[in-house]
């Protein structure tokens, strides 16, 4: 390993404690000074709960379903299915509280998944606060210490610099691919080490890694399939459906869309033939524990420090120890002994349920999962082929490590040119987790990758502008869209200039801007007058302030989120609200060419874009973008 790998993978390792650091201390700083209804408010609690036991999960949790005291909607909140959260009713700080995940929510409810049962009652209202999952950290830190052993010597050569990576084209051909989708195919399977494939947007990436993936199971190869998020994990398993291979999500079904669950881990346990042997151990181990609610369970003070089976033991040599009376061993012993047959019943169940995903696992060739659940236990032992990780560029390094160890060969796809890893803290930032390993690796290796350059998704002005700014002009409108347009206007592209006042948030470092909202929603209103419908238009702004005001002014009747939020998502119409304007030539993280990407690169048929361009015309590719659009337009 050479000093500049050994370097990088101890920044890595240091930018993780501040990662995890950053977050936790803004979640318990928030709890600190703000009272439950004004976390509700920034979204990041939920009060005045009143909760009812519903059931178990597929995996077994025990399932709660929170409604509001007195009924009605819940309020807008940033949580979301898959979340950890806390759930309190007196001190939401106290480290004893229990925690939980988010199972399913609706406009009226949050179901939580609990791994042991709630001893709260509803006497009292019930709270509910996003909290911090540690989990993903310890999984990157293992990553990263792991990747320093000899046994990665190809991938240290590979994060040097100095490996010769190189590709052999592999023999295939698909007349449902386009030119540079097949390329990108070839190369990927013929690759020493890796490869990637950059899709900008509309191109087809996940399309594409589809018939790779495909190609690969039809070659007898075992493929891990990642990416770092549920929702783009779960776009690959349904372009793999779609193609007729069997892949097997791996992960909490929670976080599995459901129209995915038949493909889950979990749905396919309850089908194996030794699914009745669990639901008999689960059925005798409710009878014990029914039957030993009427049994006197043993003071804490003799008890404490000792195991069951040690207790048993004393019992059985009818010893005393520690001062325990043998008459209170001699009454201990009816729901010792219950709990022993508990015990032991639980060990079964365990054995019986990790001889089923054994089997599930080892005879799937396709496993799909994210980054950090390829470094669970389910997969300690497994190696695969190939990893495949789908939108690369928005994973951190330690991230993707965690599948890469998996694997003899990887593939990146993603597009480095559009949002990066989110990081929060200052000095991760300056470690480098928020450089993706795509683009760290592109840097040294620009050879090793594939651009693919047709795009089915924009029309052909809205392609020019975003080919233009970002892509050398190389990227092009596939036939079927470069025409496709309203049926009123003139123009594709609509740039509105409004001098409006950015106001920052008064408990965050968001912008709003009123001018622009009034803007917007007069904009709406012109385009349904012409006969849109609400689901052809979305909104999106760079700041979470706009977007969530915004949100709450137009009633959730559209679709409108942050840029960064819709990353990978397209409307027929896209407002975009820039929401910065002052003297002071000040535009923040809109700096960001990525981000300006994504922003104008959503919109299938028209782009509307509302700000006030005296102040953004300051920065160069602003600048360069209006000059652009005029150009474009006429």
């Amino acid at each position: 390993m050479t000093p500049e790998v050994k370097d990088l993978l101890n920044r890595l390792l240091r930018s993780i404690d501040y990662e995890r650091d950053e977050e936790r201390e803004r979640h318990l700083e928030e709890m600190k000074k703000l009272s439950g209804k004004a976390r509700e408010y920034k979204g990041r609690a939920i009060v005045e709960l009143k909760k009812k036991k519903i059931g178990r999960s597929l995996g077994g949790d025990y399932l709660y379903l929170f409604r509001k005291q007195r009924g009605g909607y819940l309020p807008d909140t940033e949580i979301g299915n898959g979340d950890q959260v806390i759930i309190s009713q007196y001190d939401p700080l106290d480290v004893e509280n229990p925690k939980g995940t988010v199972y399913e929510m609706s406009n009226t409810s949050i179901t939580i998944a609990m791994s042991s049962q709630l001893s709260m009652s509803n006497t009292r209202p019930i709270r509910i606060d996003l909290f911090v999952n540690d989990i993903t950290y310890m999984r990157m830190e293992t990553a990263l210490s792991n990747a320093k052993s000899h046994q990665y010597s190809r991938l240290h050569a590979l994060l040097s610099g100095f490996y010769n990576a190189n590709t052999k084209p592999f023999d295939y051909e698909n007349n449902e691919l386009n030119q540079m989708q097949v390329q990108g195919i070839r190369l990927a399977l013929g690759n020493n080490g890796y490869y990637s494939i950059q899709g900008p947007p509309g191109t087809g990436k996940t399309y594409t890694a589809g018939y790779l993936i495909q190609r690969m199971v039809q070659t007898n190869h075992r493929v891990l399939i990642t990416a770092d998020s549920n929702a783009a994990v779960d776009n690959m398993i349904r372009k793999l459906v779609e193609l007729g291979e069997n892949p097997l999500r791996i992960g909490n079904p929670i976080r599995v869309n459901q129209d995915l669950k038949e493909y889950t881990l979990d749905y396919k346990v309850m089908q194996h033939a030794l699914f009745n042997e669990i639901e008999t151990i689960e059925s005798k181990i409710d009878m014990e524990k029914e039957a030993q609610k009427h049994l006197d369970k043993p003071s804490m003070k003799y008890t404490r420090g000792l195991t069951h089976k040690e207790i048993m033991e004393l019992i059985e040599k009818r010893q005393s120890a520690r001062g325990i009376p043998k008459q209170a061993l001699k009454e201990m012993k009816p729901w010792v002994k219950s709990q022993l047959t508990i015990d032991d019943l639980y060990d079964k169940l365990k054995e019986v349920r990790d001889e089923i995903r054994s089997q599930l696992i080892s005879s799937h060739n396709i496993i799909a999962t994210t980054n950090s659940t390829a470094g669970s236990e389910l997969l300690l032992y497994d190696h695969f082929d190939w990893v495949i990780i789908d939108e690369a560029a928005q994973a951190s390094i330690p991230s993707s490590l965690i599948p890469i160890l998996k694997g003899e060969r990887f593939v990146l796809l993603g597009d480095h040119f559009q949002l990066p890893p989110v990081v929060l803290n200052r000095e991760a930032k300056e470690l480098g987790l928020a450089e993706s390993l795509m683009d760290y690796l592109a840097k040294k290796y620009p050879y090793q990758m594939t651009m693919l350059t047709v795009q089915y998704r924009m029309h052909q002005k809205i392609n020019d502008l975003v080919s233009q700014l970002f892509y050398d002009g190389l990227v092009e409108p596939h036939n079927s869209v470069a025409h496709r347009k309203l049926d009123f206007g003139k123009k594709v592209i609509e740039c509105i200039h409004v001098e409006g006042d950015e106001q920052m948030q008064s408990d965050s470092k968001s912008y709003f801007n009123e001018l622009e909202m009034s803007k917007v929603e007069k904009t709406i209103e012109r385009l349904m007058a012409k006969g849109l419908t609400e689901d052809q238009i979305a909104v999106i702004s760079p700041y979470k302030a706009q977007a969530t005001q915004l949100r709450k002014r137009l009633l959730n009747r559209f679709e409108i989120d942050t840029v960064d939020a819709f990353q990978g998502r397209e409307k027929d119409v896209v407002i975009l609200s820039f929401v910065r304007s002052n003297e002071d030539e000040r535009i923040g993280f809109l700096k960001d060419y990525r981000r300006l990407n994504v922003s104008i690169s959503r919109a299938k048929k028209k782009l509307i874009m509302i700000g006030n361009f005296k102040t953004l015309k300051t920065d160069r590719l602003f600048r360069e973008m209006l000059e652009l659009v005029e150009v474009i337009e006429g």
